[in-house]
């Protein structure tokens, strides 16, 4: 029985450990000054009320299914891209509410970048900011402000 708790408390704790960064492009991993990161906020919580994960890039998911099955993750918390254009599906849960939203980004070489959501009001936003600079970049897919 005690080797049964011990297995479940190491399942446990590894589902709540951070995942480490998914690589969003084929071959080995490029220097960080031509490869681009983004990540998302961490507010030093444990086992907070509030998530944000990166579910999807570019329409393809960032975390293979085998590996959420003992987490309550359904995304990535950081992945490198190319630099260019991408698209982010991102999925915020937090008290009384979940949103998935799809972000579009130019990421530049080098560049690293974070995913913000916060509850404002009666609402909820999400966005994405340069770390260097701490500017919004990016936009909603789909809006008029999108490059082709």
């Amino acid at each position: 029985m005690r080797r049964i708790s011990l297995f479940l408390s190491v399942l446990v704790l590894a589902g709540c450990a951070a995942a480490p960064v998914t690589q969003m492009y084929p071959g080995p991993t490029l220097a960080s000054s031509q490869h681009v990161i983004v990540r998302v906020e961490q507010r030093g919580r444990a086992f907070a009320s509030e998530r944000v994960d990166i579910q999807q890039v570019d329409d393809k998911a960032t975390l293979a299914m085998a590996e959420g099955i003992f987490s309550s993750s359904s995304g990535a918390e950081a992945v490198y891209l190319l630099p260019g254009k991408h698209t982010l599906r991102l999925r915020y849960r937090g008290p009384g509410a979940a949103v998935t939203t799809n972000l579009w980004l130019i990421g530049e070489a080098g560049g690293s970048y974070l995913v913000k959501a916060g509850q404002t009001g009666d609402g909820l936003k999400v966005w994405i900011e340069d770390e260097k600079t701490g500017k919004p970049v990016g936009g909603v897919r789909g809006s008029a402000d999108e490059p082709k």
